[in-house]
């Protein structure tokens, strides 16, 4: 289920998309969930290497397409915990007990999360990747379940990345 509300941004380059990520892990509360889609090459391990650190993640933040799940400590505590869910389109989204790391002491980023949708809270914030052009990406942002907080989240980090790109 949709919420209706809705962003979209064209990021210019890298860093800018990396920057809009540091934006968000600033506004977002730990436990809530942030979906990653896009094809391969849009930017999905990019936008998480920028929102890694943000929180102040130390070590190189890379896809974890083979492990399915990687947590890194974040600087106040709380820890980061990045997952790529590309390898259970044929199943096992529950093997991988998603449900237990969703507490108030994560920032979760979730790649390919459509391969394990029944397995999500009832509201989370969905971020679609798509290629414009070699340095072009579009980030369309979306509030899914009905949720005034991430709705909240959502205009805060809407207005942080108008003055970012300012």
């Amino acid at each position: 289920m949709r919420s209706g509300m809705m962003r979209e941004w064209m990021s210019e380059s890298v860093e800018e998309t990396q920057r809009m990520a540091t934006e968000l892990a600033g506004i977002i509360p730990p436990g809530t969930v942030v979906t990653l889609e896009g094809a391969l090459g849009s930017g999905k391990t990019a936008f998480a290497q920028g929102f890694g650190r943000a929180l102040g993640v130390k070590r190189a933040i890379k896809s974890p397409t083979y492990t399915i799940i990687k947590e890194y400590p974040a600087e106040d505590g709380k820890s980061f915990v990045h997952m790529d869910a590309y390898r259970l389109e044929e199943g096992g989204a529950d093997s991988v007990d998603l449900p237990s790391f969703l507490t108030d002491d994560r920032y979760i980023l979730i790649e390919w999360a459509r391969f394990i949708e029944e397995e999500l809270p009832d509201a989370w914030l969905a971020l679609g990747l798509s290629v414009v052009s070699e340095n072009q990406r579009m980030i369309r942002a979306e509030v899914v379940g009905e949720s005034s907080a991430l709705e909240g989240v959502l205009e805060k980090w809407a207005r942080a990345v108008e003055r970012v790109r300012e």
